[in-house]
């Protein structure tokens, strides 16, 4: 059937109509149906039918699936007999069995017009349905093959979802109904059903699963125990492990499982296995705070040997012959389960029993885990696990030491630790940690080397106890050679500032090998895009430290399902597959590259008299006990949330200057101690962050921010300021993957386009601004305070603002992209003030909603001089034309200004290379 599944696939990826590809369908459904087969004509203009059983409907898009399913069904009024649907899309096969559809769409079937052709009653009913129902449409369905499916494998290069589909199709007559790796997840939720605790729902099924085929029955127990039960299945050859449950219960469980069975497919990769490697998600289903607070992130199956592959084919191809291989984090066991025979005997601990009973059910799945060997400690007899940071070094091994001694086993080679450890930083809400069992005290010895702020990433508290029991080991056995296999992030080993005296005293140990990055989100359930490291470290202890220079391959290009290959093929095969998807990767040196905050300059503080380098403004800080409840901030008075709900002080009653919040709200603040308020427009404040995680949050404010505040109060300030800012917003969603976790650095600008870079910086600043003209009344928010006045620094029509005194002359003519974009900006402001303010003030401008504006009793009011964001929002309620026509001339050229920025960083500048 291989021609016809290929020309299934064509149809599936195909971007043509329907009626132009169909062609490619019909040869499947002519195999597997023969002489049912009719179409059209034959059939009520049906695209397929199989008199009895199936109608199939073809669409273009995915997105017309639902006008399709109900388009299937109205055959039904047009005499055909069937029952089953089939819809066939773009990226999409659904398959549903009539009597497994919900009511409510059957009934809306029921009530569709005769008279009306199939396609226009799919139309009218799909309109029809609510986001609920189609959420119960999907879930009836037998099959639901999708590209936003995060389950879903449909498109890989396997054939496992088509070869379900296939199986379904073969089965329709059966009254099993299937489950396979896209609903899996949803029949073990409604397992839970049948018991007390939703986690023995789990162990229920992976307890069975190697038993749940086509002929899989629940025998009733004898009364002696009368709460077990146990599966018969593979043709009554094999019984599973005995499993409790209510006897109130029983009788829905064996209904249940006697109305399914468990799609496997060896031919297409689909095994037992595959369910087993997807056990993370199952927990991070049923119990989501454990795996949370654990800073748990199971390690993708086909991650796991993409390691192991790198490992034997970069490193060591004799890993299993010279090294017992340890994971002390085991999870769901994708990372130290075998792959062609690398691992050998394999010892797996983990702090979570019910993880260790699920590794150890899926070795014993597994007839070569079970010829092979492995060790789980401690025994899942014993209901307990093994923490790995709670203890000392001796004391961890001693514990591994006494269940090989049972097995006639030692630890008589060097170890390899294979591991993706928890990356959780244990400063959590104690309450939380308690519930999960997560707030177990890391031990003193771990922590010494760390030192007790780091030491709370709970994955460098596992490199930490790795590095004692190496030691212990070596100490033993001198002429051995441990070695680390890890997934972390990347902070540690850039290192970033707070991981250096830890990398120090690491690097004494331990000598980098090799490594690889990709990126977080494809292989992991997290949020968020930045990169995880799979290094190799191999003892080799200096007193001077070994000069680890860690350069890795960067392979943050792979998606997840390129890695679904046939694992199980021969090795030349897996080679030639894997080195085709990593061709042409680079080599990244994961080095620090400096602080950009290194380059502002310094500035005296008032107090001390001591110049340093320009410190980071806040105004937030979190409320004293005394201060809960009462008036202590600088918001309006009218800000209630804010001054009695909000747990933070921010500014003061009695400030005389104002700072904003990130929505531009104004807060009255005090003086700092290096004189960097000011009631005139002569600076410029910004929120910035100095790391590429953060890089989308920078803003410009005509005060200081609550947070990371930073001001350009001269030139040489605005330079950095200027320049952070507009380099933050170039790169934003344009930076590599290994830069994630660095601070932003310095880029060395040529000497001969410094004065044109400059220019670009101050021009993208001067149009991406929030800036704005306001007033903070008297006596608000207590009787005293003073009424202040904000002005416009970056207004170029203004002759006393920042801009015009300072920057102004900073733009060079040639090239002229900046200067087309401040004179853009200077045109804007001319039309504002001749056909608007005409050099006055204008009140009631219908901005009163804006946060600068409504806590106030004053009519809201524009000027001459008030921000870009002001006139904008002015412009979009009065739908004046000739405002907008300037300023979608300004957004135009801020582009282009800003891919100039970043053409200069890149090509001119090499910032990333």
């Amino acid at each position: 059937m291989k021609k016809e599944i290929k020309q299934l696939k064509e149809y599936l990826i195909s971007d043509k109509s329907e009626k132009a590809d169909d062609y490619l369908v019909f040869p499947l459904f002519k195999k597997i149906f023969g002489k049912k087969f009719k179409r059209e004509t034959a059939a009520e203009y049906a695209d397929i039918y199989i008199e009895g059983k199936l109608v199939v409907e073809l669409k273009t898009k995915y997105e017309d699936w639902l006008k399709g399913f109900f388009q299937a069904i109205h055959y039904k009024k047009k005499g055909l007999a069937f029952s089953a649907i089939c819809i066939i899309a773009h990226n999409f096969i659904g398959l549903w069995k009539l009597k497994e559809i919900p009511t409510f769409a059957i009934e809306i079937s029921e009530k569709s017009n005769p008279q009306k052709s199939a396609s226009d009653i799919g139309r009218s009913n799909a309109r029809k349905i609510n986001k609920g129902q189609k959420t119960d449409i999907i879930n009836s369905a037998a099959i639901f093959i999708h590209p936003f499916d995060e389950d879903s494998i449909f498109g890989r290069e396997s054939l496992v979802s088509i070869s379900e589909f296939i199986d379904a199709l073969k089965n329709l007559d059966s009254e099993r109904r299937q489950i396979n790796p896209q609903n899996f997840i949803r029949k073990i939720e409604y397992m839970k059903s049948f018991f007390d605790d939703p986690m023995e729902a789990i162990h229920c099924f992976y307890t069975i699963l190697n038993f749940w085929d086509t002929t899989a029955r629940v025998p009733k127990p004898p009364p002696s125990e009368a709460s077990k039960l146990f599966v018969v299945g593979n043709n009554a050859g094999r019984t599973s492990e005995r499993f409790y449950v209510n006897p109130r219960k029983q009788d829905d469980l064996r209904k249940f499982v006697e109305e399914h069975y468990v799609f496997t497919n060896e031919g297409s990769g689909l095994t037992v296995d595959y369910y087993f490697s997807r056990f993370d998600e199952v927990i991070s289903k049923i119990k989501p705070e454990y795996t949370r607070q654990h800073g748990i992130i199971f390690t993708d199956h086909n991650l796991s040997k993409f390691a192991l592959w790198f490992v034997h084919y970069y490193y060591e191809k004799k890993l299993s012959e010279n090294y017992i291989v340890l994971d002390p984090a085991g999870g769901s066991g994708n990372l130290i389960t075998s792959w062609r025979n690398h691992l050998k005997h394999k010892i797996v601990s983990e702090l979570e029993p019910d993880l260790l009973k699920i590794i150890e059910r899926r070795m014993k799945a597994d007839p070569e885990h079970l010829e092979i060997g492995f060790t789980i400690v401690p025994k899942t007899t014993t209901g307990k696990g093994l923490n790995f940071l709670d203890k000392p070094a001796d004391e961890y091994i001693e514990h591994i030491k006494r269940e090989l001694k049972e097995k006639n086993l030692k630890l008589d080679k060097p170890i390899a630790f294979l591991l993706n450890p928890p990356y959780k930083n244990t400063d959590e809400n104690i309450k939380y940690l308690k519930k999960t069992c997560a707030d177990y005290e890391i031990d003193n010895s771990i922590l010494k080397l760390t030192g007790k702020d780091i030491g709370r990433e709970r994955y460098l508290a596992f490199l930490g106890q790795i590095l004692n029991i190496t030691k212990l080991q070596v100490e033993e056995n001198p002429g051995f050679s441990p070695i680390i296999m890890i997934f972390t992030p990347t902070s540690w080993l850039i290192p970033r500032i707070t991981y250096e005296p830890f990398r120090r005293e690491f690097d004494k140990y331990f000598k980098y090998e090799k490594g690889f990055i990709i990126t977080s989100k494809e292989f992991f359930k997290i949020g968020g895009r930045w990169p995880v490291a799979f290094t190799i470290w191999r003892y080799n202890y200096k007193e001077n430290g070994n000069k680890n220079i860690i350069k890795v391959r960067d392979y943050t290009f792979l998606k997840s399902d390129e890695l679904e290959i046939n694992w199980n093929d021969k090795l030349e095969v897996i080679n030639k597959n894997i080195k085709s998807l990593i061709r042409g990767s680079k080599m990244v040196t994961l080095k620090n590259r400096g602080d950009i905050r290194e380059m502002l300059p310094e500035i005296k503080n008032i107090k001390t008299g001591k110049s340093i380098k320009q410190p980071r403004y806040d105004f937030s800080y979190p409320k004293k006990n005394k201060d809960m409840g009462k008036l202590v901030s600088g918001f309006p008075i009218s800000d209630n949330r804010r001054h009695f709900e909000l747990q933070r002080k921010c500014g003061e009653p009695r400030g005389d200057y104002v700072g904003f919040m990130d929505d531009n709200t104004p807060v009255r603040v005090s003086q700092d101690n290096f004189n960097r308020m000011s009631n005139r427009c002569d600076r410029v404040w910004f929120i910035l962050f100095n790391t590429f995680a953060n890089v989308n949050k920078s803003k410009i404010f005509s005060g200081p921010p609550d947070n990371r505040g930073f001001c350009a109060y001269d030139l040489e300030s605005a330079k950095t300021t200027f320049l952070w800012f507009a380099l933050s917003k170039a790169v934003n969603g344009r930076y590599p993957i290994w830069a994630n976790q660095y601070d932003i650095w310095m880029p060395y600008i040529k000497k001969e386009l410094e004065k044109y870079f400059y220019s670009l910086c101050f021009a993208y600043g001067l149009s991406e601004n929030r800036c704005v003209v306001t007033k903070f009344e008297a006596d608000n928010p207590v009787e005293g305070a003073v009424e202040i006045f904000v002005d416009n620094p970056l207004c170029p029509a203004n002759p006393d603002s920042f801009w015009s005194k300072l920057l102004e002359r900073e733009i060079i003519k040639k090239p002229e992209l900046a200067m087309s974009l401040v004179n853009s900006i200077k045109k804007l402001y001319k039309v504002w003030n001749g056909e608007y303010c005409k050099g006055g003030i204008i009140e009631n401008v219908g901005l009163d909603k804006e946060p600068y504006f409504k806590y106030f009793n004053y009519p809201d009011f524009l000027t001459p001089y008030s921000g870009l964001v002001q006139i904008r929002k002015y412009a979009e309620i009065r739908h004046s034309d000739d405002l907008d026509d300037c300023f979608n001339d300004i957004k135009e050229k801020t582009k282009i200004v800003l891919d100039e920025i970043y053409r200069i960083l890149i090509e001119e500048f090499n910032y990333f290379d």
